[in-house]
């Protein structure tokens, strides 16, 4: 299990504060759940692609698959470093 803490980027640009819990983190593959209200964020805000920035460095592209007013589902893969957003 990765745990930590963390932003994400949505598709307006808007940022969140997350918690996030990732179960399987392979090399290329990751599954887990981002911990972060969004009880006042247009659904379509997770249309697009989400980008979860971790507090360690890490820059991580989703999709997510399930969302409620406390949490979302995600899949992802890390990017590589020339690839990330400041």
């Amino acid at each position: 299990m990765l745990n930590g803490t963390g932003s994400v980027t949505l598709r307006s640009g808007r940022t969140l504060p997350v918690i996030y819990q990732f179960g399987t983190h392979q090399e290329r593959h990751w599954v887990g759940y981002l911990i972060v209200e969004t009880a006042l964020t247009d659904p379509s805000e997770f249309s697009y692609k989400v980008l979860l920035h971790c507090d360690g460095g890490t820059a991580v592209e989703l999709a997510v698959t399930n969302w409620t007013d406390q949490h979302m589902t995600v899949v992802g893969r890390p990017l590589p470093e020339l690839d990330r957003v400041a």
